[in-house]
């Protein structure tokens, strides 16, 4: 193999991997990860509260009053999840969901 292939498969090969890795590695520990963040959320969070708890963990998702909130995980694109259930602007259940 020549420098110059040998250079090539470098220059394109290593970043192929390091992704195949940076995904799969945050896609095993998402499970993991994300029942840890539902069980610190807790019944009786006010909104504010589960608000401050998004930005503090970089959650996406939004604090609503009533309904349905989806708190993932960007690492794992969605796919580990929190589903927390609001009622009347307190937490009313958090539970792990899993996106597919």
């Amino acid at each position: 193999m020549t420098p110059l292939a040998k250079g090539l498969g470098v220059l394109f090969g290593l970043p192929v991997v390091l992704t195949v890795v940076f995904v799969t590695y945050f896609n095993v520990t998402g499970e993991g990860r994300m029942k840890h963040v539902c069980g610190e959320v807790k019944a009786g969070m006010t909104t504010a509260q589960l608000g401050r708890f998004i930005d503090d963990y970089k959650l996406d998702g939004k604090a609503v009053d009533t309904g349905a909130v989806i708190l993932s995980s960007p690492k794992s694109y969605g796919r580990h999840a929190c589903k927390v259930s609001m009622e009347a602007g307190a937490v009313k259940s958090a539970a792990y969901h899993f996106a597919d």
